[in-house]
């Protein structure tokens, strides 16, 4: 009986140290997808990174394919991807063939043609994230100009496929000859206001002309070239995959209290469906679309109003309207924050809201004129006072992994406001000019965000560039050598002033970890050498990146460019534990030529077996356990990994208490 009872109570503490383990992981996104990574929202993403998808279930790997995954590029189209399904991992790996755009949008799409192994389709899947800035200051001069324009809608966008970052001013096209000058292109038969982006998915970007209640689509062969091929009844607000198709959709103000959904049909876009806002509403801002709640689908948000003349000071009291959706496109009308008041003699200013993660909690948030909110994960949000502004610009202009407001009240001077990572932002004054709208891309090629703006007092464009703080290191080489699973940096500096050293890094899962600092030289007008090893990795891609620091505390990123690749090797092994005497860890390292059943257990002297620490199929490539031998008294211990009941290598390591 007394047998009977301790079994039971060792099921169940088995039990309950299993849902706690259960427990402890992080919520899958939905049925069918357990977590992503580029992580969902992520505001600065290698420019390198492969985007990996972990399902929940088996899934059928036919389905796995370039049609139904979709890779959008707001600064370029779609994007040439090459795939892969691991089945034992259940994960897909979705691997960009070039380089994405500094400081651009990215919006993955996995269609419902995907399947599981059972032949259920997924819901549709889409969530975005921004790739990383390099550099900047926050700070803007003025390198070039596009004379004529009093007033003019800016878009801007790789249009030729020339990887420099074009320019379209309501329906004229200017192409940059690649370190932000600018010469005219060609003029498209309508003007009006502009829109860019790849709109029937072939890989280059389109352009939308809205001229009144009609737009006109002007399809680009590549090149940059344009023809109008069909028009259509809408607006160009704003857009993203909304039904999760592979192509995009666009949502517009059909009048101040009226939203309309547009639906783009393989390239043909045409009228879906519309929802009407009751009240007294004489005022809107603009739609704002994101994943507001993080379950893989895009949310429109409108924000609406009215305004009300009281003695020469008008109330403006805001609404924010989400049209929820199901992934596929079918929305349900939810207001989400209703009588937002503020009170101004300048009420004309009161535009311009944005939506982006301002606090780095993977979550979207929302920034209006005198009001920020924040995102509670719950579909709730915490309103606090803000700053005033008519002109808002979104991107990461300072290098810092965060992202920062440009701003101007009445076109008078240009804000940046340099955002510390959790919501707080310090405002400087970026440029002194008077400017009215606006973009922003790396114009110039140097890894910092630019702008292109209207300047009221030079009447033209202006093409303003973000400076960079003159950094105290020249680094003239970076590159690496492997051996075997390691992998040593090498690189090189020319000159070198008041250089405290550098931080080295790799790219995880999680975002970058630092490995190790290796000490600079301070001052030196002399070439430099440095190297750091990183040692016994699993077969595998890594990505690194220098982080030199002076002795200020400034700092500068420094990428190696492409991906380091550890193979799988060439046979099986078995390598001498470290540290060794141990007490009371050690760390066994061994490697696998073939995808096999493996076993790795340690032996005392007189050979009973005291752990297994490895008995399951394993994947060829390089491998490391954790042997504790806490609970085991001092001795000369054994430890014997079998590949396939075949005994591989037998070694012994000493525990020294």
């Amino acid at each position: 009986m007394k047998n009977i009872i301790k079994n039971m109570s060792k099921i169940i503490i088995s039990i309950i140290i299993l849902l706690a383990f259960k427990n402890s992981n992080s919520t899958p996104i939905n049925t069918y997808i357990d977590n992503v990574n580029p992580p969902m929202n992520a505001v600065s993403v290698n420019r390198n990174s492969d985007v990996t998808v972990v399902f929940t279930q088996p899934m059928n790997a036919a389905t796995m394919n370039t049609p139904n995954i979709k890779v959008f590029g707001y600064l370029r189209g779609l994007l040439d991807v090459t795939v892969s399904y691991e089945q034992a991992t259940k994960t897909l790996t979705i691997n960009p063939n070039q380089e994405m755009k500094i400081g651009e949008e990215i919006s993955v799409t996995l269609t419902d043609n995907i399947t599981t192994m059972g032949g259920q389709s997924i819901t549709p899947f889409v969530y975005k994230f921004r790739v990383q800035v390099l550099g900047g200051n926050g700070m803007f001069i003025r390198a070039s100009g596009i004379s004529g324009f009093q007033n003019a809608y800016l878009k801007s966008g790789d249009i030729d496929g020339d990887n420099d970052i074009d320019l379209v001013v309501n329906n004229k096209i200017y192409k940059n000859e690649g370190q932000a000058v600018f010469s005219f292109s060609n003029e498209l038969s309508m003007t009006g206001i502009p829109e860019l982006a790849d709109f029937d998915s072939d890989g280059d970007l389109d352009i939308l002309i809205q001229n009144g209640n009609n737009v006109f689509f002007y399809q680009n062969n590549g090149l940059g070239n344009f023809a109008q091929t069909y028009s259509f009844s809408g607006g160009v607000d704003n857009y993203g995959d909304l039904n999760g198709d592979g192509f995009l959709d666009l949502v517009y103000f059909m009048t101040v209290a009226d939203v309309g959904i547009l639906r783009n049909n393989n390239g043909i876009i045409e009228v879906d469906t519309s929802f009407h806002f009751d009240g007294n509403i004489n005022y809107n801002d603009r739609i704002l679309i994101d994943d507001f709640n993080n379950d893989g689908s895009l949310d429109p948000i409108a924000i609406q109003g009215n305004i009300v003349d009281i003695v020469g000071i008008y109330h403006l009291r805001r609404n924010y309207i989400e049209l929820k959706n199901n992934g596929y496109g079918n929305f349900i009308s939810n207001l989400i924050l209703t009588n937002q008041t503020i009170s101004t003699q300048i009420i004309y200013s009161y535009y311009g809201s944005q939506s982006f993660d301002f606090n780095n909690d993977n979550y979207i948030d929302i920034i209006s004129p005198d009001k920020k909110y924040e995102n509670n994960h719950n579909n709730t949000y915490t309103g606090e006072t803000f700053f005033s502004f008519s002109l808002s610009l979104i991107s990461d202009f300072t290098g810092q992994s965060s992202i920062d407001i440009l701003s101007t009240v009445d076109q008078l001077p240009l804000y940046s406001n340099i955002n510390n990572g959790l919501g707080n932002f310090n405002q400087i004054i970026g440029n002194t000019g008077q400017f009215l709208g606006g973009t922003t891309a790396d114009f110039d090629n140097d890894g910092d965000m630019d702008i292109a703006s209207v300047d009221l007092n030079l009447q033209e464009v202006s093409i303003l560039i973000n400076t960079d703080i003159p950094s105290p290191v020249e680094l003239s080489s970076f590159n690496t050598t492997v051996s075997t699973n390691n992998i040593t940096l090498n690189w090189t500096t020319s000159s070198e002033k008041n250089n405290s050293g550098f931080d080295v890094e790799r790219s995880e899962s999680n975002g970058w970890i630092k490995l190790g600092f290796v000490e600079g030289n301070g001052n030196s007008n002399s070439q430099q050498s440095y190297s750091y090893t990183d040692r016994n990795l699993n077969t595998g891609k890594y990505k690194y990146r220098l982080k030199q620091t002076d002795f200020n505390g400034n700092f500068e990123y420094y990428e190696l460019s492409g991906e380091v690749i550890i193979g799988v090797p060439v046979k099986s092994g078995l390598a001498q534990n470290y540290p060794n005497p141990f007490n009371p860890k050690t760390i066994i390292n061994y490697e696998l030529g073939i995808t096999n059943y493996v076993s790795l257990k340690v032996y005392d002297a007189l050979g009973s077996e005291v752990m297994t620490l490895v008995n399951e199929n394993k994947q060829a490539g390089y491998y490391k356990a954790t042997f504790d031998g806490s609970n085991l008294p001092s001795g000369m211990y054994f430890y014997r990994l079998s590949v396939d009941g075949n005994v591989v290598d037998t070694k012994r390591m000493a525990l020294v208490k």
